[in-house]
């Protein structure tokens, strides 16, 4: 992949106020307030020069064209900024650049006494998967609009299971006599089929979402979250709602038309969620008629949301192909 970055100070990609250092390779913990004038590295970057080789533990077996193995000794593993342990004093690498001990790049700094937060460069065994996005992609683009569908039918039958609620909502809150229950209609049972469809088509689109938040963490594109945390964040309350969407756009570099779709698919996949409580709403104040255009409205959106998230799929996918394969973005 061609370098597309060059050292230097750039607005923070973790969305502060402030500027953030690239070494080229990576970006560091040092800040500066936005607008200062000035490209000259920061201090604490600036003395440890990146090797022109990698540096690897002794014993390890070093790929062809990756250069030689240092005799230093191996680095010992612990919190970056925490010192080792008394037993492993011994064992202490001379300062340096040393394979990082967390695998979350290639070389962490080691300043004799503890890691820094100075790394360079991805891991070396960390490369873009771009076979695999491509083939999951190829499933899961005929699979969203399977879902689109499939939501669209499950829209329905919440509908109808709403208004049923609404109409027997004082039976079911009695006390005495008994309890009424739902009756298994064709509409109902077709809305739960094209719920459990949504989540089959859900984890596939989840499969891939991993998948191409790893490539673009590989590729060196800036993330705000790694890909695990990108990933699950779809299911954890509050946050799933602008967390996955950041995610996606930082799968897609900056400044990329392309992020646009993004938008349109996160903001039309929220609008159709939101219309699930919209027809409860409904049929407690308006009764079937409102319900029923609401959940015709809920449908479409849901379709279009699938459209949209296909179009990101295809999008994301080919970008990480062309950066792959060393084409401009």
């Amino acid at each position: 992949m061609n370098q597309t970055r060059a050292a230097g100070w750039y607005p923070d990609p973790w969305g502060t106020a402030a500027e953030r250092y690239f070494d080229g390779g990576a970006w560091s913990r040092q800040t500066r307030p936005a607008g200062t004038v000035g490209d000259d590295p920061p201090p604490a970057i600036a003395q440890p020069a990146v090797p022109t080789s990698p540096v690897v533990a002794p014993g390890v077996g070093v790929p062809a064209g990756h250069g030689v193995a240092t005799t230093d000794p191996a680095p010992v593993a612990g919190r970056p900024g925490e010192a080792p342990s008394a037993d492993a004093q011994a064992d202490m690498p001379p300062p340096g650049w040393h394979p990082d001990p967390w695998g979350l790049a290639a070389l962490r700094w080691w300043d004799g006494a503890n890691w820094s937060g100075h790394v360079s460069g991805p891991p070396a065994s960390a490369g873009p998967d771009i076979v695999g996005e491509q083939t999951l992609a190829r499933y899961v683009k005929p699979a969203l609009l399977l879902g689109g569908l499939a939501q669209a039918a499950a829209m329905f039958g919440t509908a109808e299971q709403a208004q049923w609620f609404a109409e027997h909502w004082d039976e079911l809150n009695r006390t005495t006599g008994p309890v009424p229950r739902m009756p298994a209609t064709t509409t109902i049972v077709l809305g739960q089929f094209g719920g459990l469809v949504g989540i089959v088509v859900g984890v596939l689109f989840l499969l891939w979402f991993y998948r191409a938040a790893s490539n673009g963490w590989a590729s060196g594109l800036p993330a705000r979250r790694g890909p695990g945390l990108a990933t699950f964040s779809f299911i954890i309350p509050i946050l799933n709602l602008w967390w996955p969407y950041q995610s996606t756009k930082d799968m897609i570099p900056i400044g990329d038309p392309g992020r646009s779709l993004v938008l349109r698919w996160w903001v039309l996949w929220l609008s159709g969620g939101a219309s699930i409580p919209l027809m409860f709403l409904a049929a407690a104040v308006s009764g079937e008629t409102a319900t029923r255009v609401v959940a015709a409205m809920g449908a479409a959106l849901m379709i279009a949301a699938a459209v949209a998230a296909r179009a990101v799929v295809e999008h994301v996918t080919e970008t990480h192909a062309r950066m792959t394969a060393g084409q401009a973005v």
